[in-house]
């Protein structure tokens, strides 16, 4: 099973706002924690769109392949 770029993204928002959470009700959640789970996600979130631009630029190549070469993407 592959889960899609936007799955991921959204675990890992659904992840730090747990912990921003948990930090609130704990008393200890400060602007160092927030800046903190900011930079997490947004470094998370640039892999997952750079792996599904790299993806998709894989897949489509392949196709393209396919399709010169009159392979199965051709009939489709």
């Amino acid at each position: 099973m592959v889960i899609s770029a936007q799955e991921r993204l959204a675990d890992v928002v659904a992840a730090a706002v747990e912990v921003a959470a948990e930090a609130g009700e704990a008393g200890t959640y400060t602007a160092d924690l927030a800046r903190t789970l900011t930079a997490v996600v947004g470094k998370v979130g640039a892999r997952i769109a750079i792996d599904a631009e790299t993806r998709g630029f894989s897949s489509g190549w392949s196709e393209a392949v396919a399709i010169t070469a009159g392979g199965p993407a051709a009939r489709s």
